[in-house]
């Protein structure tokens, strides 16, 4: 059977720079498994922190359960523990 596995933070980065964009938000869904990933990208620091905010918006308006709808980049999660 198939099975669909989460985007890589790889691939959106790499779209990002391809097409010149600052933040980048893939929402993917299988309808065989019913997967649904959903992955951020941002050039900066702050683009980064901006598009994980606008993938959990994603996420909770698609349904998901809110503490899934709290993401946060480890690069973010780094900068807050060097406080």
């Amino acid at each position: 059977m198939k099975r669909a596995k989460r985007i890589p933070i790889t691939d959106a980065k790499a779209l990002g720079f391809k097409h010149g964009y600052s933040q980048v938000i893939i929402v993917a869904w299988d309808r065989i498994t019913s997967t649904t990933s959903v992955t951020t990208w941002g050039h900066t620091l702050e683009d980064c922190e901006q598009a994980a905010v606008g993938g959990n918006f994603v996420k909770l308006a698609m349904g998901f359960h809110v503490e899934k709808c709290q993401d946060m980049p480890a690069r973010v999660k780094r900068k807050e523990n060097k406080k």
